[in-house]
């Protein structure tokens, strides 16, 4: 009787030690921080999924997203930094809930501009996914989640949770690129293009007056926008600053010195020489920037 106790006894200590260990090799890792777990976890998810929708699906070990291109365009312009990319997308889930999306059905592409800072405008995923399409191809990224996202962490798309994006990519247009385009749309061909890719056309002409000088002070007349058509800054009245100092842009200072008093000329620049890679509030970074001006005085 008592080694039936005993054999019992030891019956329920090995039941328990192999209800430990089983529950030890399901819990997570303590020494794994919680980022790197849940992203193993997504990544097991996006994998399933893949295999359940048999997409040809790859994943790129530099962003560690996965892709698989339904359109491809080998010939197509690959986005760099500086370039302007106008594209169409949907967000999913991957339970197929929509999160978001584009004015796809209005036909209005969202923007970006590549290396410029996102502002809360674009998640960190579908940024980084729109850099692995050429201009006019279709893809389907597959992002596990990525603590830098802007986006996540509400009702509809909860934290940790990985994302499908739908993407066409409509167009990839460099700053020259958007230049050109603006001024054949504005009838501005005929501007002269010096070397820094400044375009200048004047536009109201005084031959007889004085050429402004360089470190003379010049009241001028402006209106700028971007190529956009939206309007950032402008002065009615005139408004003095100091040529050749570095008081003004690049594009001013080259641009002014073509001029004379009562003269009028719309120039076109790019931002390395107006306000570069930085930009400044409300103008974007490599942000090509059109203005007309008029020399009102110059002393």
């Amino acid at each position: 009787m008592a080694g039936m106790k005993n054999w019992l006894k030891w019956n329920v200590a090995v039941s328990l030690i192999g209800l430990l260990i089983a529950q030890e090799s399901c819990a997570p890792d303590p020494g794994e921080a919680l980022n790197d777990r849940k992203r193993r976890e997504n990544e097991e998810e996006i994998k399933a999924y893949i295999a359940q929708e048999s997409l040809p699906a790859a994943k790129d070990d530099v962003t560690g997203l996965y892709l698989a291109k339904t359109k491809t365009v080998p010939t197509g312009q690959t986005p760099v930094v500086g370039d302007e990319v106008r594209f169409y997308f949907v967000q999913r889930r991957l339970d197929g809930v929509i999160v978001d999306s584009s004015e796809t059905f209005a036909k209005k592409p969202s923007v970006v501009t590549i290396g410029a800072p996102l502002q809360g405008t674009i998640t960190a995923r579908l940024y980084t996914g729109l850099q692995l399409l050429k201009e006019g191809e279709e893809g389907i990224v597959l992002a596990p989640y990525d603590p830098t996202d802007n986006k996540s962490g509400n009702l509809l798309l909860p934290a940790y949770t990985p994302v499908r994006y739908d993407i066409t990519v409509v167009s990839v247009r460099t700053e020259e690129e958007q230049i050109q385009d603006y001024l054949v749309a504005k009838g501005l061909t005929a501007a002269e293009k010096t070397a820094s890719g400044l375009r200048f056309l004047l536009t109201k002409a005084y031959p007889d007056s004085a050429l402004v000088k360089v470190g003379q002070s010049v009241k001028i007349k402006y209106k700028g926008t971007l190529l956009n058509g939206n309007q950032f800054d402008a002065n009615a009245d005139g408004a003095d600053f100091n040529i050749g100092t570095g008081a003004v842009i690049a594009a001013w200072d080259e641009a002014l010195v073509k001029m004379r008093e009562g003269e009028k000329a719309t120039i076109v620049l790019p931002s390395t020489i107006g306000y570069g890679q930085l930009g400044k509030a409300p103008i974007p970074p490599y942000a090509s920037l059109a203005f007309d001006i008029e020399v009102v005085s110059a002393k």
